[in-house]
């Protein structure tokens, strides 16, 4: 549900007013960038009133077919729910208690959020993904302010950290699937020196230069732009996987030395490619992972992650993207479309390894 966040008092009233029967729920709370130094207060008076509450910072909101840049997306999740706390860094994750045990009914899926500036992003998805093997499915997204500012981004009641993750286990079913709507139009090119989130060099050239020569091969238009916001919304990278959605690669910046940074890990050596997407290619593809949905029985809760960045390329028509979304959806459930543009998204269907998208549409429905 869509919560306008006005005082601390309001916000403890609206979520205990909607709270399931039964045991107290464990509130995921998506919270719009504009409401950052209003949330300390927020979380303190659910601390106070005994509600537990966790969740991140995002950019933006989605609430059916609109964007909100105000206010908190909430997501009641059962009692039952278990959140834990990462610390992510260059050296590794260090876990404030052990992850859950891997279920053994069948029936449980997990939601991840974290920040997108944290170091070791890829360390902690490898981690979970070894933990829980292919018997949870996983969604969730990047948080983060809009601008990339540093600033903390994940939270429970107890607090707001920065370069944190939090890993939410709940015992129901979850079905995730993701699409992006990029086509490889150059390369591939190898990643010839990497260093987490950096790429030093792309086939043994300096990779901002390498980069920026290839997009202005394709669109001399683009000569001079920056490359964040601007050449990354019409060209972004891909890391090369067959048989499956490329693994998007979303370049935000330069360094002084000339390297390019990207929002999420790049293997040394991977192959990457130079993708282009247009307004139609980029709703179809939403559409199509809503459509792959339809024959779930008894959804009851869609949670979607898209990118902050697909809002920044298709700019005015971001709607369109988010309107054949809901269409879709309301052909086999009167669940409503809720969740975030994201910092990055985070998905995996069950089958395949937990990976950290940049400029896909991820959706995950709950359901019988």
């Amino acid at each position: 549900m869509y919560v306008i966040l006005g005082s601390p008092d309001q916000l403890v009233s609206e979520l205990s007013a909607a709270a399931p029967p039964g045991p107290p729920p464990l509130w995921l709370l998506c919270v719009a960038d504009s409401e950052g130094e209003a949330l300390p207060a927020a979380l303190a008076a659910c601390r106070a009133a005994g509600l537990r509450v966790c969740g991140g910072i995002f950019p933006g909101l989605i609430h059916g077919t609109v964007v909100r840049h105000t206010g908190l997306v909430a997501f009641a999740l059962p009692a039952e729910s278990r959140v834990t706390l990462a610390d992510l860094g260059p050296d590794g994750v260090r876990w404030r208690e052990a992850p859950p045990p891997v279920p053994t009914s069948g029936q449980a899926s997990s939601l991840v959020i974290l920040d997108c500036r944290a170091p070791g992003i890829t360390a902690f998805l490898d981690e979970l993904f070894d933990h829980f093997g292919n018997k949870v499915t996983h969604a969730g997204g990047g948080a983060g302010y809009h601008d990339l500012r540093e600033a903390p981004t994940i939270f429970t009641e107890e607090g707001i950290w920065s370069c944190a993750a939090l890993q939410i286990l709940t015992p129901k079913t979850m079905t995730v699937r993701l699409r992006h709507g990029w086509t490889r139009v150059s390369g591939p090119y190898v990643a010839s020196r990497t260093r987490g989130n950096i790429i030093r060099e792309l086939n043994w050239e300096p990779a901002a230069a390498f980069y920026r020569g290839q997009v202005e091969a394709q669109d001399p238009t683009l000569a001079g732009r920056p490359v964040y916001p601007d050449l990354n919304a019409v060209y972004p990278l891909s890391i090369g996987r067959e048989g499956s959605e490329d693994v998007i690669r979303d370049p935000t910046g330069v360094t002084p030395e000339g390297d390019l940074r990207v929002l999420s890990d790049v293997s040394e050596n991977s192959l990457l490619y130079l993708v282009h997407g247009n307004r139609d290619s980029l709703i179809s593809a939403a559409r199509q992972a809503v459509e792959e949905c339809a024959d779930l029985p008894g959804v009851d809760c869609c949670f979607i992650s898209d990118c902050y960045s697909r809002a920044l390329k298709l700019g005015a028509d971001f709607h369109l993207e988010l309107e054949a979304a809901s269409r879709s959806l309301a052909a086999f459930t009167t669940t409503p479309p809720e969740g975030v543009l994201a910092m990055g998204e985070i998905a995996s269907t069950g089958n395949r390894h937990l990976e950290f998208y940049n400029k896909t549409f991820v959706i995950a429905v709950t359901h019988r």
